[in-house]
Formats: C-alpha cells, sequence, structure tokens
C-alpha cells in the first residue's frame, strides 16, 4: 500500500514498541513510558497494521521479535539516536553565538568581573566580547544595533528608539592620597576641604568633560562660590584614580572606578547625597532588540545584581 506524505510513520507507536522490545514487557514498557501497557499495545497493533506485518508474539508472558520486529527495533534506535542528537544541536545552538557589550573601561574593570563568570560559567558555548567606549559611541553602537546593548550613566537626551533601564547608583567621593600633606593631620571632613583656601592649594584631577551631565563638580562648586582648580584633565576615572596617586591633585570621582584596594591608598570622603553627585549607571537596549538565549540570561544576571 503507497503511504501518501501526510500519513507519516507514527513515532510515538514507533517508541511504544522500541520500549516493548528492550523490557521485554507490555507492562514494564508502560511504566517506563508512563501510561497503560493496554495503551502501548494498542500502539503497537497500530503500527503493525501500518508495517502491513507481525512484529512480536507473546509466549509464556515473554516477548518474541520476528524478523520484521528485530529489523524494526534496529532502525528504532537508531532514528531516536538521531532524534536526540538532533535536538541536543538546536538546543546548544540556541546557547551559541555572541553577546556583545559596549560600556566603559571603567565599568569593564571594576564592575563586570562578577557578573562575566558568572556567565561564562553557565554559558560557555556562548562567546562575550567587552567593547570600552565613550558614552556618545556606545549610544550611537546601540541605536544602529551594533552591539547588543550598553552600559552609561543615566542620561536626559537618549534617542527616542532606546531604552534605559537603571542598575546601579553610585556615590560620588573625594580621594586623598594617603601621607597627602591635606591629611597629615587628620582625615579632613568635607567641610574642611570646600573652602576656598585649600581648593585655591590643593588643585583637582578631573576625567575630561565631554558633556553637560559631567560638569557637576564645577557647577557644585561654582554654586558655592569656589574655585574650580583643575591642575590636570585625563582620560577616565581609572585615570583620575592613579593621577591623584600621584600626587598631581585631589580627585572627585563616583563609586563605580573604587575597589577595595583603593582603601588601603586612598583617604575616602563620601560628598552628601545633597549636593546631587550620585550617578546612575544603567543598561540601554534598542527597543524591539531581539533578545537571543545568551543574552536574555546575561541581562537576567545583571538585574539580580542590582
Amino acid at each position: 500500500m503507497t503511504k501518501g506524505v501526510y500519513d507519516p510513520l507514527d513515532l510515538k507507536a514507533l517508541l511504544c514498541f522500541s520500549t516493548m522490545a528492550s523490557q521485554q514487557s507490555l507492562t514494564r514498557a508502560g511504566i517506563e513510558l508512563g501510561i497503560s501497557d493496554s495503551a502501548v499495545s494498542q500502539r503497537i497493533r497500530a503500527l503493525e497494521k501500518r508495517l502491513g506485518t507481525k512484529l512480536y508474539e507473546a509466549r509464556g508472558g515473554k516477548v518474541k521479535l520476528t524478523d520484521a520486529g528485530r529489523r524494526t527495533n534496529q532502525f528504532a534506535s537508531h532514528l531516536f539516536d538521531q532524534i536526540r542528537e538532533l535536538e541536543e544541536e538546536v538546543r546548544d545552538q540556541e546557547y551559541r553565538g555572541t553577546v556583545v557589550v559596549s560600556t566603559s573601561q571603567t565599568v569593564i574593570r571594576h564592575q563586570l568581573p562578577e557578573i562575566v563568570a558568572t556567565f561564562r560559567n553557565e554559558y560557555s558555548l556562548a562567546h562575550m566580547q567587552l567593547q570600552s567606549q565613550s558614552i556618545s559611541d556606545t549610544t550611537e553602537l546601540v541605536r544602529h544595533n551594533q552591539v547588543d546593548f550598553g552600559i552609561i550613566p543615566f542620561r536626559e537626551n537618549l534617542p527616542s528608539e532606546l531604552v534605559f533601564y537603571p542598575w546601579r547608583t553610585f556615590r560620588a567621593s573625594v580621594l586623598i592620597p594617603r601621607g597627602h600633606a591635606l591629611a597629615r593631620t587628620g582625615v579632613p571632613s568635607l567641610k574642611n576641604i570646600l573652602t576656598k583656601e585649600t581648593l585655591s592649594r590643593f588643585p583637582q584631577v578631573v576625567p575630561v568633560i565631554d558633556e553637560v551631565q559631567d560638569q557637576r563638580v564645577k557647577l557644585g562648586l561654582e554654586a558655592l562660590g569656589l574655585p574650580y582648580n583643575v591642575s590636570l584633565e585625563v582620560g577616565d576615572l581609572d585615570q583620575a584614580k592613579h593621577y591623584c596617586r600621584l600626587g598631581h591633585g585631589l580627585a572627585v570621582v563616583n563609586g563605580v572606578c573604587l575597589s577595595e584596594e583603593d582603601k588601603e591608598i586612598f583617604h575616602i570622603i563620601e560628598i552628601p547625597k545633597a549636593f546631587e553627585s550620585d550617578v546612575t549607571y544603567g543598561l540601554v537596549l534598542l527597543k524591539g532588540k531581539f533578545i537571543s538565549k545568551p543574552l536574555s540570561m546575561l541581562l537576567t544576571y545583571f538585574k539580580n545584581s542590582c
């Protein structure tokens, strides 16, 4: 009898037969498959009808395969092995691919190691790429879907096609190198630092300002009538720390760049929230972005690490 393309072999019936052949029992096959032995028997009878031949005989409670049954069982074993391989390959493929993140070198160095380690441990098949970019470049890369997401400080003027998800908020601090003249008689308070005499005598090291939002220190000092006495502008927060440690001036940085080791190098004096010194970093994504399995899990790690 010729079978049509819409009359495929019943895989459930084939599985029932293969399991019965392996277990040598209809009852044990039913237990393994979680169905009744009568349901197993019914499926096998349907398979025999489909193939047009007897596949087994039951003698004294034992199952004996016919020649056709043995050939069918060999085919079934091979087929189900291939199906398992296909399922594993497709499942593994979901976890392959590259996740690309754009952010500053400071965030990469100080805030991502734990998240990256967790992700790499759970998703060893996925490839992760961390790009060190400026805030404006990160925004453009996300907007043009050239990276999966960016990590930037909050910006009020984000393009409308992007969405910002707050992640972590960091308090700003003044860094004074240990042994600095300003701290020889004790760690000064912020009130002691914020004087015209102190700021004129001890200049500041600051990251290069390229956006209005980065002018908090300058605007804050001007509002208090205090000098913005900058001795050195550098590329980022880590460089500001480095040159502060070398004695080129005091540094005002937000906590995104601070580590436990910094407590051994600097006196760290937090700036109260009242000075509007807090900076919130978040994840910026393109609206409607396709979320792959690895990307979805990485975003979950960020959510859980807030």
